[in-house]
């Protein structure tokens, strides 16, 4: 149990897509707005633990094999891809809106975000149900395999939320130093490049 505590602690806290958005939101548009993007990956989280109990429960461990989970893959790293595209591009744009209409419009937005984040997170579908529907139950007897699994499930998806929200804190606290300048306008280029190499890496 210690070794799949080990390997799920390392997996949650591992620099991600998810950390890399919540990091780039939270610095250029406020802490609600890096939390968006932590809200929709916990749900998936909370999601994948309850679609290997699932699984597990009903036997129906053929579909770890199945092209559709190379699908999901696949497609939620075109979708990274395409956000760091879009977050360079905001990146470089000049504009001259107004707080108001600036806090307004991240408002909306959050609700894209939390979307984002959940659809971000999917792509690690494949890994979670192969760790919760082959790993766990070689690991542990088989008797304790359903509490093993909601066990580090709900380790995870704690770890997953706790550990972003504090990134998305600790740059909204850090927003001041970067905003407004050009060393600014760089990070968050270079986030989006960062972004789009993530994508890349899941997709190949």
């Amino acid at each position: 149990m210690l070794l799949l505590i080990t390997f799920i602690t390392i997996w949650a806290l591992s620099p991600g897509p998810i950390a890399v958005m919540t990091l780039h939101e939270s610095r250029k548009n406020g802490f609600m707005a890096g939390m968006a993007f932590v809200s929709g990956a916990t749900v998936t989280s909370a999601l994948m633990v309850l679609a290997g109990l699932l699984i597990h429960t009903i036997g129906f461990s053929a579909i770890l094999d199945s092209e559709g989970m190379v699908i999901i893959e696949r497609v939620g790293a075109i979708g990274i891809i395409l956000m760091g595209v879009y977050s360079a591009y905001k990146s470089l744009q000049v504009t001259n809106k107004s707080i108001e209409t600036e806090d307004v419009q991240v408002s909306a937005n959050n609700r894209i975000r939390f979307v984002q984040g959940m659809v971000i997170f999917a792509t690690y579908i494949p890994q979670a149900l192969l760790y919760y529907n082959l790993i766990v139950p070689q690991s542990v007897e088989p008797e304790a395999v359903v509490t093993s699994i909601i066990l580090l499930g709900s380790l995870k998806v704690l770890m997953i939320f706790g550990w972003h929200a504090a990134i998305a804190f600790m740059a909204t606290k850090t927003q001041n130093w970067t905003s407004n300048n050009r060393f600014g306008k760089a990070l968050e280029v270079s986030t989006a490049g960062l972004i789009m190499l993530l994508g890349i890496n899941i997709l190949i």
